[in-house]
């Protein structure tokens, strides 16, 4: 008799088959009748051992099972049997079904259908009955009470068996459905980490809504917003007024072909920046869900790269135009400066008039030539002389040249030379980038103004130089173009729009970089990254022998 406390759905499970058993008529003999119940109990006992050999026989050509196996089945059906036995005889020793109840989840049985263990009880239950009626042949009354009985006992552990198998199956699937979920959950907790751990902006698009429902950490740092702020929000409110068209045809091609991508897209920022991107959407079906999977790559670098491979390209084929034209000029203005000269000496100052218009002529030419000298300058590839030069003291010197031109137009300076390395430049290349930047300065403030220059170490072989003013500012959209030869925004006679160009085309002789920021009535800020050691790029060769 089992004493160990049952656990809790085993005993509802037995409370549930003694309610049928008793509320549908199936227990005709109740459990009152010991004196049968144990006289059946006693009969079965003593004779299975006999039973099992003709049981075994057929059962396990029936099933299938090895000749190998039959001992050890043997074995267990005894057992089995007693436990029966032993509740047939006192129905609250309910080990028999404990037994049963663990062995339909783990045990062997459990390995097979419920149809295979039921026919191997009812054929038992069958040769146990045949045994009875040969048995008890001499009482033919008492044969039909035992096998009654027996007949009660096997319907309520069929029951049992059932409703076991198909616990023990919905336990499994159960077990099973949390695994899975379990299996989802690390699944999208390590998809959750790659999508927050990718290089890219990563952004998730509902694909009915065309709403954001997500957006990787990436994304976060990239836009200045949180996954929250961002959540319910069109997706097209990331980018630029004038490229939400072109957005939504991107999503509208990925819900269509499964994939499309596009390199003419920028992501707006909290700040209001915009952030060039390579966008490529995927459509994704995942359970429920619909969504466009945006992975957008920050193309800053390249695009300014590009930038800077078009803009040296375009310098190179106007510095051979520069040149050509330059060398053109230069004859014919000689020549027309020699006939003013003549024509000069032949009026001597007799007539006033012709005489100013000789000066303005003459005048004229050499701002000529000042123009075809910077256009040469220009294209020239310099193989001027290079030494050692302190670039602050080239700056001060610069400065104080031209101290009575930024005096006359009311210009203030400040000077914040820092601690920085000598570099190895061609002197009058250096003087030329420092007077363009600051006569450009000064132009950029016609009411005078405030003139900034700074120095400072930037990287061991870097040194940084800042020119800043609060002169007039350049629009956004002209700034990409102020490098460019022939191009000014100043007034005409002012300019001729090759000093930046100049100024460019020497910094990238010495593998420099110029950069500007401008805000219009602010000012204007040019940087300038110069490195600083050896320059082995631009080195004359060391002399044979």
């Amino acid at each position: 008799m089992s004493r160990s406390p049952l656990e809790p759905a085993l005993a509802r499970h037995l409370e549930r088959i003694t309610g049928y058993l008793q509320e549908a008529g199936l227990r005709q003999i109740p459990p009152e009748r010991t004196d049968l119940r144990r006289t059946l109990a006693d009969f079965m006992e003593r004779r299975a051992p006999a039973v099992l050999e003709p049981w075994l026989r057929a059962i396990g050509a029936a099933l299938g099972i090895p000749e190998a196996d039959w001992p050890r089945i043997r074995e267990d059906q005894a057992a089995a049997i007693g436990r029966w036995a032993r509740h047939i005889a006192d129905p609250v020793d309910v080990e028999t079904y404990v037994m049963l109840s663990r062995h339909t989840r783990q045990g062997f049985i459990s390995r097979f259908p419920a149809s295979r263990f039921l026919a191997a009880q009812i054929r038992f239950t069958q040769l146990l009955a045949e045994d009875i009626k040969r048995e008890f042949a001499h009482d033919p009354a008492q044969a039909d009470r035992l096998r009654q009985l027996l007949t009660q006992e096997f319907q309520e552990r069929v029951l049992h068996i059932t409703d076991f198998f198909v616990q023990a199956r919905e336990d499994e699937l159960r077990r099973q459905e949390a695994a899975y979920r379990e299996e989802l959950l690390e699944q999208e907790a390590s998809y959750r980490r790659a999508i927050d751990g990718a290089p890219a902006c990563i952004l998730f698009v509902d694909a009915a809504a065309g709403t954001l429902f997500d957006i990787n950490h990436v994304a976060e740092r990239m836009l200045g917003y949180g996954r929250e702020e961002l959540r319910g929000r069109p997706f097209q409110d990331l980018h630029p007024p004038g490229e939400r068209s072109r957005a939504s045809a991107l999503w509208q091609s990925a819900l269509e072909r499964g994939h499309a991508s596009r390199d003419d897209l920028h992501l707006l920022t909290r700040r209001g920046e915009l952030v060039p991107v390579f966008a490529n959407a995927g459509y994704i079906e995942y359970g429920p869900r619909r969504w466009v999977q945006l992975i957008c790559v920050d193309i800053s670098d390249r695009k300014r790269l590009e930038s800077q491979l078009i803009q040296s390209e375009k310098m190179a084929a106007i510095g051979q135009l520069a040149a050509g034209i330059a060398h053109e000029l230069r004859n014919p203005l000689a020549i027309v400066m020699n006939a003013l000269y003549d024509l000069h000496q032949i009026l001597d100052g007799r007539n006033a008039e012709v005489a100013e218009d000789l000066r303005i002529a003459e005048e004229e030419i050499g701002r000529a030539q000042a123009i075809i000298k910077n256009l040469l300058e220009f294209s020239r590839e310099s193989g001027a002389e290079l030494e050692r030069l302190d670039v602050n003291e080239l700056l001060a010197r610069t400065l104080q040249l031209m101290q009575k031109y930024l005096q006359d137009n009311g210009v203030r300076v400040t000077s914040e030379l820092g601690p920085i390395p000598p570099c190895l430049a061609n002197v009058n290349a250096m003087r030329q980038i420092a007077l363009n930047l600051i006569t450009n300065a000064v132009q950029a403030m016609p009411e005078g103004g405030d003139l900034t220059l700074r120095t400072d170490a930037v990287g061991p072989n870097l040194i940084r130089i800042e020119v800043r003013d609060t002169g007039v500012g350049i629009p956004a959209e002209h700034l990409q173009d102020i490098f460019n030869p022939f191009y000014t925004t100043k007034a005409p006679g002012q300019g001729t729009g090759l000093g930046l160009s100049v100024v460019h085309s020497i910094l990238r002789r010495y593998q420099g970089e110029i950069r500007v920021a401008s805000a219009v009535g602010v000012g204007t800020t040019f940087t300038i990254d110069l490195p600083c050691q050896c320059h082995v790029e631009v080195l004359p060769d060391p002399p044979e022998g």
